[in-house]
């Protein structure tokens, strides 16, 4: 960092906001040019904001003190007439020892109050419109613009800070071919945010086109190709005979107000996974207000854990073409007056016994339904072949039905290659119960959801009232825990594997028990 002062500039400017915004209490105000000409005020203002501040601000200035050689950054106007600007030892971390330190800070306040002209260098505006073909890293205190569709190609890897904030004009998006990797890794207290370019109160679904990875796990389709992009686009090609494939890593992620309409009846969703296999890392990550679908798989072995979808104009969570991945600690909430399903599961419309078959494992869901609202929503789709496995949940307020199975499924339920048991289904459709099909609604060879979702086998139990808070349906500060305690809970132990946290024998996404929300800090819910 000593090396770079601009960066050390834009680290300490968001030092000042913080405490401008109530970070460290017992640091009132920082002027900034003070802080950039002194280097025994800057010392002083750190160490206090390394001992009281928050966790944030605490990280922020421990980072700065470590790389700081204790050099004027910008040159004086005024002589302050320290005593001493030389930095000096770090003291212990006693709220006591720094008691001196706040006599100091009026002291150069005042003496810097004359000096003027500093240009703010926090969320300076990156634009981007070139693919990116080298490996590049798009660093905390700037703000990336996209403008327009940006590839990562040709091999190359995009990393991502955490706490950056990237935005995206109309008709752009983030594509990352199956040559190339993305890296976004944020931190519960620093996510990082794909948003709309527009201003906050003027954001809305379909700003902008979302974020496309790619990789070669299987899929069963032939020469499949990305929906969104011209089938003669070979970027948008995905899929080969690597399960273990990896397209990088979303951690801490939000992705906001995206899925633009490319042309009739073909949309970007917020989150599109096109053959990306087991060795991605797709973790923490929340798609809120998405036009089309909120996170669609095109094939592949990914896996997804600790997922937030909020508010998708279609289907939350969607897949197709042989996704076999496994899904633990999601929450779907549906919005009132927009959306469809819940999960809406594909195998191959062209082929419905193509392999690899669609077969993903859930475990430890909520979904949150918006009940009797002007529109109303399914829980759960499986049609066209997809098998899949549902163990754990809580199905909540879903005023049409849990779920509606189509095609020839009696084979797959035969098989053990579709299942639904140790479920808790509330407050949804008649009493759980789904419509009685017949004639053109026959679509699924006679088979009776009903008399599936009852055989005793299948542990699932039905509740009259929600089995959530009514907080769970606010659309701004929702909360997601469920009313039932862990005792009335029917649940199973999850799978032995590398993947399953095999202590969530609960149902829902949430455990009773936990005193913290995994959704905490890291997740937002903007309606504009």
């Amino acid at each position: 960092m000593a090396d770079q002062p601009i960066m050390l500039i834009e680290k300490l400017w968001l030092v000042k906001r913080k405490i401008d915004k109530g970070a460290c209490p017992s640091v009132p105000f920082v002027h900034l040019n003070t802080l950039l000409r002194e280097p025994g005020y800057r010392r002083d203002v750190l160490i206090r904001a390394e001992n009281d501040g928050d966790r944030e601000l605490q990280a922020l200035a421990s980072e700065i003190l470590t790389h700081d050689t204790g050099q004027p950054l910008v040159a004086k106007s005024t002589d302050l007439s320290l005593q001493d600007t030389k930095p000096q030892p770090r003291p212990s971390k006693s709220r006591n020892g720094r008691r001196n330190l706040l006599a100091l800070i009026p002291v150069f306040m005042a003496g810097g109050a004359a000096v003027v002209g500093f240009t703010t260098f926090e969320n300076r505006a990156v634009r981007i419109s070139s693919d990116i073909t080298t490996d590049t890293t798009w660093e905390a205190g700037n703000r990336y613009v996209l403008e327009n569709t940006v590839f990562v190609q040709d091999g190359a890897s995009l990393t991502i800070q955490p706490g950056v904030v990237v935005q995206g004009e109309r008709g752009s998006a983030l594509i990352v071919t199956r040559d190339s990797q993305l890296f976004a890794r944020g931190q519960a207290e620093r996510p990082i945010v794909f948003t709309s370019s527009q201003s906050e109160g003027s954001r809305a679904r379909g700003d902008w086109g979302g974020i496309v990875l790619l990789g070669s796990a299987p899929v069963n389709q032939p020469d499949a190709a990305i929906e969104g992009l011209s089938q003669s686009d070979q970027r948008g090609r995905f899929g080969g005979d690597d399960p273990d494939d990896s397209c990088g890593v979303l951690e801490y992620t939000r992705i906001e107000f995206a899925g633009f309409e490319v042309y009739q009846d073909n949309e970007l969703n917020g989150l599109t996974l096109g053959g990306c296999g087991r060795s991605s890392i797709i973790r923490n990550v929340q798609v809120h207000r998405s036009l089309d679908d909120g996170i669609e798989m095109f094939g592949g072995t990914v896996d997804l854990k600790n997922i937030v979808i909020s508010g998708a104009g279609d289907d939350s969570i969607d897949w197709d073409w042989g996704w076999t991945g496994r899904v633990q600690f999601a929450v779907i909430q549906q919005h009132p007056d927009i959306g469809d399903n819940a999960f809406e599961g594909d195998n191959n419309g062209d082929n419905h016994d193509a392999s690899p078959r669609s077969e993903p494992t859930f475990y430890n869901i909520t979904l949150a339904g918006a009940g009797l609202s002007p529109r109303q929503h399914r829980g759960i789709v499986v049609r066209e072949g997809s098998g899949g496995h549902f163990h754990n949940m809580i199905v909540d307020s879903y005023a049409i039905e849990t779920i509606d199975t189509r095609d020839d499924v009696s084979p797959l339920v035969n098989s053990g290659r579709l299942t639904f048991s140790n479920n808790l289904l509330a407050n949804t459709g008649q009493f759980g119960r789904s419509p009685t099909e017949s004639g053109n609604d026959n679509d699924d060879f006679s088979f009776n959801e009903n008399d599936w979702l009852r055989a005793p086998g299948n542990n699932n139990h039905f509740r009259m009232e929600s089995a959530v808070h009514d907080s769970a349906r606010d659309l701004s500060n929702p909360s997601f825990r469920a009313r039932v305690q862990m005792r009335q809970m029917h649940a199973a132990k999850p799978p032995q594997s590398e993947f399953f946290d095999e202590s969530a024998v609960f149902q829902g996404a949430l455990n009773p028990l936990a005193t913290k929300s995994w959704l905490a800090g890291w997740t937002g819910f903007p309606d504009a």
